[in-house]
């Protein structure tokens, strides 16, 4: 008997997940995406800012032990009926040597993009924090600042614009880029550029009345008086109209200047999701599914032959947030599935803690119970080494913070 094939779409939390889980020797199973890795979301912060190797904070797709095809590519649309993927590869010079690729089963999981709500020059000018190669550039804008604003012409002013450094978004990944820069411009830099000392600031800024909004309200206000405390400029209500290569602009305080921005604001979904004539929800939109995650038609009957997870859909009434942990949790269900033919139960979000570190090992946790302080941000340090997926890399991470710790930041150092 032929096996069926399976058509997994994106290689992020989702899609990872369901390559290394599915049974391989039961399915013929594709992955298609245009990343052959898959980032570790929460580390990228940590290695932007140099507490361990960019190649600890993703992941390869390939595995020796398992069987399946990987295509660089991306899905431009799904024929649902017809059971059909059109893809494009991932490399400009084929982009107009596109194909189809069939499935008797599709698990859309493309992620999302960044959310730039159209903002004039975020695009060409901002950086994010979605990838390695993101982290990267932010690691290499930092160390140009630096550089730059040592220069010997450089006027007492022109050091302050270039140091100023705003991260728009007050979310988790704002929050604890925030937290790993002044951490590292505090133990390190400090020492390293004596003659800046003073100089080097940081500023979030968020549309939002407070910070961590997902958090409840008391450590919401706890990370707030915590970076207040440490002269990080919180400013929220902040409503950004342009940016440009060297500033910002926001209707409350007009032309601010600075010399890196990172946004950090959200998701927005890709133009595959966009495009699919599915049941979707009202806000961001994401793919509607039933609670066995089936994709649902606009009338709200069920599509057999297609599932959607990840950040790019919702079950209907459920409303379950954008996070790892959800996409791991419906990935580990539907593998689950079909490795077994069982579908007596439908799936079952497990609420787990919510953490965020806040910068000089501190934090804030939101779960069962909730805490803050030094307690907190090891909780944080033990559930980083729980999203790696593999023993070499946790051994690896663990050395690297045993290091740092005596022998400062690999990044201090170059």
């Amino acid at each position: 008997m032929a096996r069926q094939s399976i058509v997994v779409i994106g290689t992020g939390w989702a899609g990872f997940t369901l390559a290394q889980k599915l049974d391989d020797k039961k399915f013929n199973i594709t992955i298609i995406s245009p990343e052959t890795t898959s980032p570790y979301t929460p580390l990228l912060a940590s290695a932007a800012c140099g507490l361990y190797d960019f190649s600890l904070a993703e992941e390869s797709i390939r595995r020796k032990s398992k069987s399946f095809k990987l295509i660089k590519a991306y899905v431009d649309d799904i024929d649902l009926d017809k059971k059909i993927c059109f893809c494009r590869p991932e490399f400009k010079a084929l982009a107009d040597q596109k194909f189809e690729t069939p499935y008797d089963y599709v698990f859309i999981a493309p992620g999302c993009t960044n959310q730039t709500f159209d903002t004039p020059g975020v695009a060409e000018h901002a950086l994010f924090v979605r990838n390695v190669h993101d982290a990267m550039a932010v690691r290499k804008r930092l160390g140009d600042i630096l550089e730059m604003a040592s220069l010997p012409m450089k006027t007492v002013q022109e050091q302050r614009d270039l140091l100023h450094i705003v991260v728009v978004g007050g979310g988790p990944t704002g929050v604890e880029i925030t937290a790993e820069m002044y951490d590292l411009i505090h133990d390190d830099f400090s020492k390293l550029y004596p003659d800046l000392n003073g100089k080097i600031t940081i500023a979030i800024h968020d549309v939002a009345a407070n910070i961590l909004t997902a958090f409840e309200a008391s450590l919401s206000e706890y990370a707030l008086q915590s970076f207040t405390k440490r002269d990080v400029a919180i400013k929220t209500g902040s409503h950004i109209t342009k940016v440009e290569a060297d500033c910002l602009y926001t209707k409350e305080d007009g032309r601010i200047p600075c010399g890196m921005l990172i946004w950090a604001t959200g998701n927005k979904q890709v133009p595959l999701v966009d495009g699919l004539p599915v049941l979707k929800s009202a806000h961001l939109p994401r793919i509607l599914t039933d609670n066995r995650l089936h994709v649902l038609r606009p009338d709200g009957s069920v599509v057999d032959s297609a599932y959607a997870l990840g950040d790019a859909a919702d079950v209907q009434g459920g409303e379950l947030p954008t996070t790892a942990e959800v996409a791991c949790q419906k990935a580990e269900y539907l593998a689950g599935v079909f490795n077994h033919n069982s579908w007596d139960e439908p799936f079952a979000y497990s609420q787990r803690s919510i953490i965020a570190y806040i910068g000089q090992y501190d934090g804030v946790v939101m779960g069962k119970t909730h805490w803050e302080g030094p307690r907190a941000w090891l909780a944080w340090r033990s559930k980083n080494l729980l999203w790696t997926r593999n023993w070499k890399k946790k051994i690896l991470i663990s050395m690297n913070w045993f290091l740092n710790y005596f022998y400062g930041k690999e990044v201090a150092r170059i």
